[in-house]
């Protein structure tokens, strides 16, 4: 070591100092993080797929509810007319149509005309008066286990108006009948099933 007369020299001190070996250092990340604006197209683009699923599925369960909802005031409204009929002892009727259904009462003018009898819609406030379908909603019905064409209502209305079912003063139904809502764009349908003595259900087609 150098010395001086004061001492040992102090150059060396100011050398760098060389390092231990050891481990080569860390290389740099191969990768990158994401950027805040990638993070940003990745949510918005999640919140757009969302929000499309959601309003799927509530579309869906709007239309599914709103089928019930027509085919259940339907079901009232058949439990309304067989009541009716008993209690007012009188013939009653309804009529479907691709896009609506209305009850029908039968009138006999004069006792010794039979000719004069005839058969019409309940129109008006009362509360069996005709029903409209929502857009997209249509009717499918069978009778005894056959389709019937409701497209051909109207040309059969012209001729001579009379209800495809009897509802008789007895309380039965002159057939039993299932009739359907359908909403064309889905297809999904609910129906509604009325026996002979009255009796009726409501539930969701089967797929």
């Amino acid at each position: 070591m150098p010395t001086s007369a004061t001492g040992p020299s102090s150059s060396w001190l100011r050398r760098p100092l060389r390092r231990a070996p050891g481990p080569a250092a860390a290389p740099a990340r191969a990768g990158r993080g994401f950027t805040l604006l990638e993070l940003l197209v990745v949510v918005v683009i999640v919140g757009i797929v969302a929000t499309m699923f959601t309003l799927a599925v509530g579309t869906a369960g709007g239309t599914d509810r709103e089928l019930r909802r027509e085919v259940t005031r339907l079901e009232s409204l058949v439990r309304l007319a067989l009541e009716d009929a008993g209690f007012q002892v009188r013939e009653l009727g309804v009529r479907f149509y691709p896009d609506r259904y209305e009850f029908a009462a039968f009138f006999v003018n004069n006792p010794a005309d039979p000719r004069d009898d005839a058969w019409q819609p309940i129109k008006g406030q009362d509360v069996l008066g005709g029903r409209e379908l929502p857009p997209g909603f249509r009717f499918e019905l069978d009778i005894e286990g056959r389709a019937v064409a409701l497209e051909r209502s109207a040309e059969q209305v012209a001729r001579r108006y009379e209800p495809q079912l009897f509802i008789l003063s007895s309380g039965d139904i002159s057939d039993a009948f299932t009739v359907r809502i359908r909403e064309e764009e889905s297809g999904a349908a609910w129906q509604l099933e009325v026996a002979i003595d009255g009796t009726t259900k409501v539930d969701r087609e089967e797929d």
